[in-house]
């Protein structure tokens, strides 16, 4: 019965089994995409939300000089548009960076759903605001950290948020991420990226693949990094 969507509510709230089915009832359509394809574009209406079932898409803005900033990865179980809940424009984009599966849950349908069951509604809540302390750390990461740390620590946040959609806790992460993935996500050049990836790869905690950037050594990067994962985790409700 258990999907991601399901995994990540009852990460931060208790469900019952009937809750649970209601999730799964929700999230039965299910759509599939290859990687590197659009789910949402930017401005476009979506009256109610996609969550990602599997893989791993991207939420992003395009500049008015043609360049992308990546505002966020999306992992299994993450509620794509939060703001699209209370028929707000979030403005961004998202698309996939892998093979993704997908749904698409409709506001009527969402609104029922957490009218009849408000643990579910809890659990959105505070999802959202796990969304927020994401956004805050990316925005001190991007200001503050120099350019090592800047992409050791994003490439820790990734790993970590998809271990936890996988509950697994393995010693390597595969990430299907480009140089330009990194890139447009930390605010640095495709050379500056290749310089850093350079010297973790040196400390032997990343190697590169076509497409894709390997995490050797999970807890000694994210040691490197001085991650912290406190502010993606919540409690229990009651």
């Amino acid at each position: 019965m258990s999907n991601a969507f399901v995994r990540r509510l009852e990460g931060v709230e208790r469900l019952s089994k009937i809750e649970r089915q209601a999730i799964v009832e929700i999230t039965k359509s299910v759509q599939k995409a290859g990687a590197r394809r659009p789910i949402l574009g930017e401005g476009q209406r979506s009256v109610g939300a996609h969550v990602i079932l599997s893989g791993l898409a991207c939420r992003y803005r395009i500049l008015e000089d043609g360049s992308r900033q990546i505002t966020d990865f999306l992992v299994p179980g993450d509620l794509c548009e939060c703001e699209h809940i209370v028929g707000a424009d979030s403005g961004y984009s998202i698309a996939t960076l892998s093979p993704c599966s997908y749904t698409h849950i409709d506001h009527p349908s969402l609104a029922a759903l957490t009218e009849k069951y408000p643990r579910i509604g809890r659990a959105l809540w505070s999802l959202t605001l796990i969304n927020e302390g994401v956004l805050r750390e990316w925005l001190a990461n991007v200001g503050r950290r120099p350019a090592v740390r800047r992409v050791a620590y994003l490439m820790s946040e990734l790993c970590f948020r998809l271990q936890n959609a996988e509950t697994l806790r393995p010693s390597s992460c595969a990430l299907p991420l480009t140089q330009i993935d990194l890139a447009d996500a930390t605010a640095l050049s495709s050379v500056h990226i290749n310089r850093v990836l350079g010297r973790l790869r040196e400390k032997r905690l990343v190697s590169l693949q076509r497409r894709s950037i390997i995490v050797k050594d999970t807890e000694g990067l994210m040691s490197f990094a001085e991650f912290s994962g406190n502010y993606i985790q919540r409690s229990h409700g009651g």
